[in-house]
């Protein structure tokens, strides 16, 4: 009891708790008064608590910015552990204010702290960009770039490369940005580093430079600039393997442009010149794909036979297989491609391409109305045991039962399939199935047998099947819940609930870091990092709490990752539908929900897919850069962006506005309107051209022999498209449930 009630005390006299439920609660004038009266009444356990800081982040919030300079300069000289946060801050307030220089100088000493601080890329950033603005280049010279962290060095280097420029440095300058493109070409540093270069390269330069120049843009998707540089490339190449790359960059650049026939002369050109087998393999393939794309379907074959037989165990050979096998199959060469499917079940390694190959015979064959060969590729399909193609087999079973007159067989399969997680696309397409005239009948009487016993697994079966409408099946999902409820191991991942901000743990932590400082004041954004600490998923609801507030503070993509621990922890026999509603809305969060409205509306597009697309495409991340060179929330690349731009008259568009939110949004529902009214209102196929391009989605659609869009989801041909078609359709699914 006297232990109780000294920890109680100590918790009433933290101010702390009281500050961050007022902040809350709305009510940051209250919470700086409060803030305020505890600097005047306890000035040193103020500092200490680092109220100073706090005290000047309301003020900025409130529109006073000059007082809270005086804030955070009294927190710098106060509270040790703030020191360098809150030089960032008043650097930020400098550069709102237009002294570029002074930032420059307050945030270079926060830029050249600790390399594992989470401050010191935002503080570099800031350095970088004032310094560009007016900031003195001598700062420079008190940083060590070789001790920070890779992304961080780059950007000095870079902003070296710009300081040099403007003194007349010009070859130290160019060394500076040859050195970065020479290092890396794929990061935001690398794309500004090719427009410093290429605005002092001579246009009668070959050879190297170029060819890094051409390599870059061709990775930034900047196809025409790529080409203009990689022509200048090959001429004075210093190896075979550098003009190899060069001539195999031209030949993208061309594919991806959509100038099929070019590249595939290109391709050709290479395949006859390679070196190495695996060179040869590669190019034969892409020229294949190429062939593919421009309808040449026999030619296209035969070139992913060759690209096979040049490199027969190596990366391209299985790829190569099973493109020669769809399109042996879909021309009617079933003797062709039985024998391609018996290369492909040769090699264990294999295992996943041999999988998707029976697959899509499987679907063929049972869309046909075939069920004579389908179960032999389904048996197969199943043997080969891919995790992700396990639904697929569960729903084609489905369709066989179905054309034998099994009904309670098929009912059995779609369950299955169902059970394997029940927002899957094809599960919604068993989900049709089963609801249906033909099944009807059988998939209610299932249900309700189900629904008499008392196993969990058996009544969740019955709410799938029956649905909460039906009396028998509401009552089946009531029962399901007691049941979980009475599950110790269950229970906690059903009763999550925010923890009352005094029962949290942090109160009675030693705080060591900055960012468990801010976070105790209840500044979320910069305490971001030490969230999941104070937070843990082990304590459902604590990291259930920490995870509702991040997404309350703007921050959707930690709140979804923390959600998502919790989700990982919990067990198998709990549904996600019996969480929460409240959890599963910070798994799927309607982020920016006000402008995917205004932008659906205005686009004639389900603001619920546009979240759907934007959550798997950047997580909500508006800095997020792909290795596709994809940028900002909606993951646009350069040219379509650039095009799309030019249609909403944004005339000074530049590619760095892509990570701004009110940039990327509109372009990204732009985008998806426009590729919907391609596929005639098929949200499945504007989603599969969304991830690969129009011409792939065309393909696939190509492939099938009906219009059901569950043999398009079996025949989409990269893996990455069908997990990102999944995930994207699956989410929409579920946005529709929680935001109706």
């Amino acid at each position: 009891m006297i232990g109780t009630f000294a920890l109680l005390l100590a918790v009433s006299a933290d101010p702390r708790p009281a500050l961050v439920q007022l902040q809350l609660d709305g009510r940051p004038r209250d919470a700086l008064a409060r803030t305020e009266r505890e600097l005047a009444d306890d000035r040193a356990r103020a500092h200490l608590l680092g109220l100073d800081y706090l005290r000047g982040r309301l003020l900025a919030a409130l529109g006073r910015p000059d007082e809270a300079a005086e804030a955070f300069a009294a927190a710098m000289a106060e509270t040790p552990v703030l020191t360098l946060y809150s030089r960032y801050r008043l650097a930020l307030l400098q550069e709102l204010t237009g002294h570029p220089e002074v930032a420059a100088g307050l945030v270079a000493t926060a830029a050249a702290g600790d390399p594992s601080s989470p401050l010191q890329p935002a503080a570099v950033k800031l350095l970088c960009r004032t310094l560009a603005k007016g900031g003195d280049c001598r700062l420079l010279q008190g940083l060590t770039p070789e001790k920070m962290e890779l992304p961080e060095r780059r950007q000095i280097l870079l902003a070296q490369a710009d300081c040099a420029q403007k003194g007349g440095q010009r070859e130290f300058a160019r060394g500076l940005l040859v050195s970065l493109l020479t290092a890396s070409r794929d990061d935001e540093t690398a794309r500004q580093a090719a427009e410093r270069l290429a605005g002092i390269v001579s246009d009668a330069e070959r050879g190297e430079v170029p060819r890094l120049l051409g390599l870059t843009f061709e990775q930034h998707r900047e196809f025409e600039r790529a080409l203009k540089y990689l022509h200048r490339a090959t001429d004075g190449a210093e190896s075979e393997r550098d003009a190899f790359a060069a001539r195999y960059a031209m030949a993208r650049a061309l594919f991806w442009q959509g100038r099929y026939g070019p590249a595939a002369v290109l391709f050709g050109e290479l395949a006859a010149h390679a070196a190495k087998p695996d060179e040869k393999s590669l190019a034969l393939y892409q020229q294949g794909r190429s062939y593919e794309l421009l309808g040449h379907w026999k030619t296209a074959a035969v070139r992913f036979r060759r690209a096979y037989l040049a490199h027969p165990a190596g990366e391209w050979a299985s790829a190569a297989l099973v493109s020669a096998l769809r399109l042996e199959w879909r021309s009617g060469e079933e003797g062709a491609t039985a024998e391609l499917y018996r290369l492909l079940g040769s090699r264990l390694p294999w295992r996943d391409q041999a999988s998707r190959a029976a697959l899509f015979m499987a679907s063929s064959d049972l869309v046909r109305g075939r069920g004579d060969r389908a179960r032999a590729w389904l048996d197969q399909a199943a043997g080969f045991r891919i995790k992700e193609d396990q639904i697929e087999v569960a729903y084609w079973r489905g369709r066989l039962a179905e054309l034998a007159g099994d009904s309670r067989g098929a009912v059995a399969a779609y369950l299955t399939a169902l059970r394997g997680e029940i927002d899957n696309p094809i599960s919604q397409a068993a989900y049709g199935r089963l609801t249906a005239p033909a099944l009807a009948r059988v998939t209610a009487a299932e249900g309700r047998r189900l629904a008499a016993s008392p196993r969990p697994d058996s009544l969740y079966g019955a709410c799938i099947l029956l649905g909460e409408g039906d009396p028998v099946g509401a009552v089946a999902r009531r029962k399901l819940q007691q049941a979980l409820l009475a599950d110790a191991s269950a229970s906690p991942f059903l009763r999550l609930a925010e923890v009352p901000v005094g029962r949290w743990r942090i109160w009675r932590a030693a705080l060591r870091r900055p960012e468990e400082t801010l976070l105790a004041l209840g500044i979320w954004h910069e305490g971001a990092p030490a969230v999941r600490e104070h937070f843990p998923p082990a304590d459902p609801s604590l990291a259930f709490t920490g995870a509702a507030l991040l997404s309350r503070a703007g921050e959707p993509s930690r709140a979804m990752a923390l959600a998502e621990a919790v989700r990982l922890r919990t067990p198998d026999l709990v549904p996600l539908a019996m969480q929460p509603a409240a959890y599963q809305q910070l798994l799927y969060p309607l982020a920016y929900g006000e402008t995917l409205a205004a932008e659906g509306r205005r686009r004639g597009v389900d603001p619920r897919l546009l979240a759907a697309v934007f959550r798997e495409e950047s997580r909500f991340d508006p800095q997020a850069l792909s290795g596709a060179a994809a940028r900002g929330l909606a993951q646009l690349v350069i040219p379509t962006a650039r095009r799309l731009a030019s249609g909403l008259q944004l005339t000074s568009f530049d590619p760095e506005d892509l990570y701004r939110p009110e940039v990327a949004i509109p372009l990204g529902a732009a985008y998806v309107a426009e590729l919907l009214r391609s596929a005639a209102g098929s949200p499945y196929l504007a989603v599969a051209a969304y991830n690969a391009g129009e011409p792939e989605a065309q393909l696939w659609r190509a492939y099938c022999y009906s219009a059901e869009p569950e043999e398009f989801l079996t025949k989409v041909g990269f893996k990455e498209t069908r997990s990102y078609l999944r995930r994207v359709l699956t989410s929409w699914a579920r946005y529709q449930r929680l935001y109706p």
